[in-house]
């Protein structure tokens, strides 16, 4: 619905309720003013995808394990409170049109810290030689750390 639509609706039921005033004003007011958080600030979901090849010669930077180190200790800097991460493998095609399979790691991070984001895989593109780090960003309405019922 339309914030006008919302505030006409108000105003029926302020009459018909016999509210003050005051308070749909102020209740006006404040659906008029709503704002959603700034893209900085906004909390989201990024996905990296972190491929373990050379960009140069199409060949794995290091054994598999010492590649999940890297990535992992760069994270648990940038992101202690939490993320995800599990192996995959990954296909993908360069601007020479070579196609490439590669042993890869997904990352699922929720944060409201963008910038972070981007500072771990300018880091991580350095670290394992890449020539991208593929990041989807989802918004995220809502997060609940359920515990069960009690």
């Amino acid at each position: 619905m339309k914030k006008p639509l919302i505030v006409a609706l108000c105003a029926v039921v302020v009459l018909g309720l016999g509210i003050s005033a005051g308070a749909f004003g102020m209740a006006a007011y404040t659906l008029s003013h709503a704002s959603t958080p700034a893209p900085s600030e906004q909390r989201n979901e990024y996905i990296m995808y972190v491929g373990t090849n050379d960009k140069d010669t199409y060949e794995p930077v290091m054994e598999i394990e010492a590649a999940r180190s890297v990535v992992e200790n760069k994270l648990m800097d940038y992101f202690p409170d939490g993320f995800t991460m599990y192996d995959a493998k990954g296909v993908w095609r360069d601007e020479h049109m070579v196609v490439t399979l590669e042993y890869s790691f997904v990352c699922v991070i929720v944060t409201e810290k963008r910038a972070e984001i981007y500072k771990v895989a300018d880091e991580l593109i350095a670290a394992l030689n890449q020539s991208t780090i593929l990041i989807v960003t989802n918004a995220v309405k809502s997060i609940d750390f359920y515990t069960g019922t009690k």
